[in-house]
């Protein structure tokens, strides 16, 4: 049974050290020759842990703590119902306390038999948790299906999104992160950054969710996670990076906070309640959104992706699934990346 660590990097990198000292311990224990064949794997595991302890020092760059303590206009974009909590499970029940207003917009009902409903109620449940009431939240149908390009029904999506944000006049927007990990989320990402304006004067956030990117520089705790792999018996989750160097700003949360945060995912049994109160009841991670539009979350060519999908061309896939755990492209647009050009009908 593997050890499991969530959220505690430097217990990963500390772990790995270990093994690479009890791995050049051995070798040195077992002498010539015969050390030789254990050599490798303790250079193997001083690299890894190198890696490791480099990604644990970009933590202290690219992650600060901050505050959430005056009430807002809160209006919280989420594509589907998990995700707003997963985003804004902290600071959306905090907002509400401090005397917010909060408002949370759905935006693409589930598309399986009998699942959009019993999704939507999840949702209530889980907010009522934290005082809000169910006219808090609006259920709409605006996004194209998950496999489908629907360029006109975007643009229509986009006039609905700037109309709901002038009728609430929010003073904060929180949304999705343009990042590849599902078309649903880059299309939300997208659509505010056609339609807003420096005029509009609010602050707006994009919250990281799960991604394919990976990076020395930019994802360190996937990194840490992906070093960790080779220990066999651990794994290290840790909350999702961002995919560049602009800060991960994490919201201070009492334990209170948290232990409701925790109870909030608890609701979405249909979503594997289990796994998202075991894997996303972290401090919510926020992005501070900078204008300028993207047609790709990143560059396909030369990332760890890149390498995932070339390495399966020639090795098994089981085996370099194992080793190289990552999504195949964007949900909905594997194996490619999201491209917001011909989503929103640019070419």
């Amino acid at each position: 049974m593997k050890l499991r660590i969530f959220g505690k990097p430097a217990l990963a990198v500390s772990l790995l050290g270990l093994a690479a000292l009890a791995l050049a311990v051995v070798t040195r224990a077992i002498g010539w020759p015969y050390g030789l064949i254990v050599l490798p794997v303790a250079l193997l595991y001083l690299v890894l842990f190198g890696l490791a302890g480099w990604a644990l020092s970009r933590l202290a760059m690219l992650e600060r703590w901050t505050d959430w303590n005056e009430p807002q206009r809160l209006l919280i974009l989420s594509p589907h119902e998990d995700d707003c909590v997963i985003s804004s499970g902290g600071i959306g029940p905090r907002n509400h306390a401090l005397g917010g207003a909060t408002r949370i917009v759905y935006l693409a009902p589930d598309e399986a038999p009998g699942l959009p409903d019993r999704r939507a109620e999840e949702a209530h449940a889980a907010w009522r948790e934290a005082g809000l009431a169910a006219s808090d939240l609006v259920h709409l149908d605006l996004l194209p299906r998950l496999r489908e390009r629907d360029p006109q029904k975007l643009r229509v999506t986009g006039e609905r999104l700037r109309a709901i944000i002038d009728d609430f006049r929010p003073t904060v927007l929180v949304m999705p992160m343009f990042e590849g990990g599902h078309i649903h989320h880059d299309m939300v990402a997208g659509l505010i950054g056609s339609i807003v304006t420096p005029a509009d004067g609010f602050e707006i956030y994009e919250a990281p969710e799960y991604s394919p990117y990976a990076s020395l520089r930019f994802t360190p705790h996937r990194v840490i996670g992906l070093c960790t792999r080779w220990l066999g018996l651990v794994s290290y989750y840790g909350p999702p990076d961002g995919i560049d160097a602009r800060p991960v700003l994490k919201i201070r949360l009492t334990a209170a906070e948290l232990d409701l945060k925790r109870r909030m995912l608890g609701a979405f049994v249909s979503q594997n309640a289990p796994s998202l109160m075991e894997t996303r009841s972290y401090p919510d991670r926020l992005v501070r959104w900078t204008p300028g539009a993207r047609r790709h979350p990143f560059e396909l060519s030369g990332s760890f992706l890149a390498f995932a999908l070339a390495a399966r061309r020639v090795l098994p896939a089981a085996i370099v699934d194992r080793l190289l755990p990552v999504e195949h492209g964007t949900i909905g647009r594997e194996p490619t990346l999201t491209d917001w050009e011909a989503e929103i009908g640019g070419r």
